[in-house]
């Protein structure tokens, strides 16, 4: 499984973790293959969509080797569209549910709760991104309840949940206490190699009550999608 590297037998249920990186880091298509080896152990999938259609995702996971299409029909990759309302859309023909007033953070909460009490136990639940929610909410505090608070219902129910952040968009301080609101935290970044070629990395930053890996691994892209390998010391 592609967490394997650094953690041995995959995120525990009832996990929160916040996925930080730069833009282009490799965050979403993370995500993504994590969704798809969720269908593949006979789980299921959320994913709110902030920043971008559901169609156009999937156009993206395809790009990078993630094939998703027959996944999503199948409803096993259920798509929360919270961006069609920014184009003047109608909601995504992948999405189960359209979210036409993302500012509104109790009722984000509330349909992604409801949504995930119909999953199956180890499902993972993706927030991409609470800085897309942000942009509709503003107010720090606000974020900090609705992350607070959404983590709290999902880890009662033998889930995962993932929430996507651009450490570019916000505060130190504000990343510093979405993570002590978690249960651990993931990093994203991208390097220019020796050789000249850009590689991602990732790395576990955190899990409480884990043993994991806390070198930085490369991010391959493959015929099969993302793997992680080579872990190093990098800074």
């Amino acid at each position: 499984m592609l967490l394997d590297p650094i953690l041995h037998g995959g995120l525990p249920h009832g996990a929160s973790i916040v996925l930080v990186g730069s833009p282009g880091s490799g965050k979403t298509s993370f995500c993504l293959q994590l969704a798809l080896e969720a269908t593949h152990n006979g789980q299921d999938a959320l994913y709110l969509s902030t920043e971008n259609t559901p169609s156009n995702i999937i156009q993206h996971s395809r790009s990078f080797g993630i094939p998703l299409g027959s996944n999503v029909k199948e409803n096993k990759i259920q798509f929360v569209d919270a961006y069609s309302w920014r184009l003047g859309m109608r909601k995504d023909p992948f999405a189960i549910s359209r979210i036409s007033n993302p500012g509104n953070l109790n009722e984000v909460n509330l349909i992604i709760t409801d949504q995930a009490k119909l999953l199956a136990p180890g499902s993972l639940i993706v927030i991409d991104s609470v800085s897309g929610l942000s942009l509709s909410a503003p107010d720090e505090q606000r974020i900090r309840t609705f992350v607070h608070s959404l983590a709290q219902r999902i880890s009662t129910m033998d889930k995962i949940l993932m929430f996507i952040l651009e450490d570019q968009a916000h505060d130190i301080r504000l990343i510093t206490n979405l993570r002590s609101l978690v249960h651990g935290s993931i990093q994203t970044k991208t390097v220019d190699g020796a050789d000249g070629c850009l590689y991602w990395k990732i790395r576990m930053y955190s899990l409480i009550g884990a043993n994991h890996a806390t070198r930085w691994f490369n991010n391959l892209l493959g015929a099969k999608g993302l793997t992680l390998n080579g872990g190093t010391t990098d800074k």
